[in-house]
């Protein structure tokens, strides 16, 4: 996993990946969330802020924000991620809280071998009620 020392380096951020899997406990099935991964480089690198919301109650603000992490993460639409800015960095940050959205790989045309550039993009959603 980013074994380019050029680029190996971008992935200042880190992150944890959780998933609900099906787990029978006493003949009852019911879904848990798991730990599937985590201390994964990566780096948030392309964020929207949207307009907040306001109801009668509370605010809802909605981010759309993109990361990019190596090939070798498996990661699926609807993943629980939680990420740290700065966390290859050794910042002590609060984790951010997203849910995994659609994800692109991107290869590179040589087989990988030449550039390092190869790299997968997941759309990450945040939903915060205030």
């Amino acid at each position: 996993m980013c074994e380019n020392p050029i680029f190996g380096s971008w992935y200042t951020d880190s992150m944890a990946i959780y998933r609900n899997e099906e787990r029978t406990i006493h003949h009852v099935d019911k879904k848990e969330r798991i730990l599937v991964e985590e201390n994964i480089p990566c780096r948030i690198y392309s964020t929207q802020k949207n307009v907040s919301n306001r109801g009668d109650t509370a605010f809802l603000l909605q981010e759309t924000d993109k990361v990019a992490c190596d090939l070798s993460v498996k990661i699926k639409t609807g993943d629980e991620i939680f990420i740290v800015r700065g966390g290859m960095l050794g910042k002590k940050k609060e984790a951010e809280r997203y849910l995994a959205g659609k994800i692109q790989e991107f290869y590179d045309p040589v087989g990988g071998v030449l550039s390092g550039l190869e790299h997968q993009e997941i759309a990450l959603l945040q939903d915060d009620f205030i």
